[in-house]
């Protein structure tokens, strides 16, 4: 299943030449360039030897882990974020999200903040499936108590088109996160690092968000995929990227991280192509685009004919042709909006037709 999947996936975006999707907005401070991981820090190492082992792989910003859904780790503390800070670290808190109790761990979350980090990426993954109003109330809690302008970012699942109940349209949605850091574990896709990112990065543009790529240094990658994953990132023009984790990498991983990378060619980014009949949470986005471009259409997550007809209609008034199917220069034309994202309170999408 997972492999025809990939194959599905690649195939969409082995596309004929389009238009490459627009430059989304800017990515915050805390989240450009490099960034490593950390699960659990040993309890005799301090803070600043966390950043010493960390610049020695030429990177200066650790995502920290500092709670399990609602239960705060103990590991993390303003005096551990002081020490690392003062050692010249960035210093992120991340937290697994559950969407059990969202107002609890979003105060979680809210608390390693307070404690001094500097961006907030929230891991949510199979877990939240269906939990539209979950993710909603949680996004709305962390944004109402940090602000709009404190960095977060969401990491989860790279394939979209795998996890089609995931609530991405509303963590990556109005008043949401500001980037996006698919986890490209090509070990656990059993692709190559070319295949993972080919199969995954077209997908998760149509959310408009930064994409910052994680890579893995668990499961005892070789050295020059490692270098393969840093140099496609750049490549595909991503503003930052991050390994997960230090706790489990092997010498030669982190050696990987600071060598030369050789100069690739730029590859454009280009959405799926969508075609009606499909149902999931790309199509909950484009129907919540189409919405802010005028069309009334219901959310409901299913590209029947009423949504195909207003994606003619949206091609039409922007001189695409009117085929009905979301490709590549629609979906650029789309993001130039903002979504119009319904209350998820009563009930998540259902498909419907």
């Amino acid at each position: 299943m997972r492999h025809a999947a990939l194959a599905l996936a690649l195939a969409l975006g082995a596309l004929l030449p389009a238009p490459a999707l627009a430059a989304g907005p800017s990515v915050p401070a805390p989240f450009a360039g490099a960034a490593l991981w950390v699960t659990q820090i040993p309890a005799a190492e301090t803070g600043q030897q966390l950043v010493a082992e960390a610049a020695g792989a030429g990177v200066r910003t650790l995502y920290v882990k500092a709670a399990e859904g609602s239960t705060p780790e103990p590991q993390f503390s303003a005096a551990l974020v002081s020490e690392m800070r003062a050692a010249g670290a960035t210093v992120c808190a991340w937290t697994f999200a559950y969407g059990q109790n969202p107002l609890s761990e979003a105060a979680a979350a809210v608390a390693a903040v307070h404690d001094g980090a500097q961006c907030l990426v929230v891991d949510a993954e199979g877990q939240y499936d269906k939990l539209y109003g979950a993710a909603q109330l949680f996004v709305r809690a962390l944004r109402s108590q940090l602000g709009a302008g404190f960095p977060i970012g969401l990491a989860g699942e790279a394939e979209i088109l795998r996890h089609p109940t995931f609530p991405y349209s509303v963590f990556l949605g109005p008043g949401g996160f500001d980037v996006f850091l698919p986890e490209l574990y090509w070990l656990e896709l059993g692709v190559s690092v070319d295949g993972a990112y080919a199969a995954t990065i077209g997908g998760d543009s149509i959310y408009g968000r930064p994409i910052l790529p994680v890579g893995q240094i668990f499961g005892a990658p070789t050295a020059a995929e490692v270098t393969r994953f840093r140099a496609l990132a750049r490549s595909y023009g991503s503003p930052g990227l991050s390994f997960f984790d230090l706790d489990s990498a092997q010498p030669q991983a982190l050696a990987a991280l600071a060598a030369p990378l050789p100069r690739l060619a730029h590859k454009a980014i280009l959405a799926p192509v969508v075609h009606a009949g499909a149902c999931g949470d790309e199509i909950v986005q484009a129907q919540e685009l189409l919405d802010a471009a005028g069309a009334h259409l219901p959310v409901g997550g299913y590209f029947g004919a009423e949504t195909a007809r207003a994606v003619a209609s949206f091609q039409a008034r922007h001189r695409l042709p009117a085929s009905g199917v979301l490709g590549p220069a629609t979906w650029r034309a789309l993001l130039r909006l903002h979504p119009r994202e319904p209350s998820w309170a009563s009930a998540p999408p259902a498909c419907e037709q």
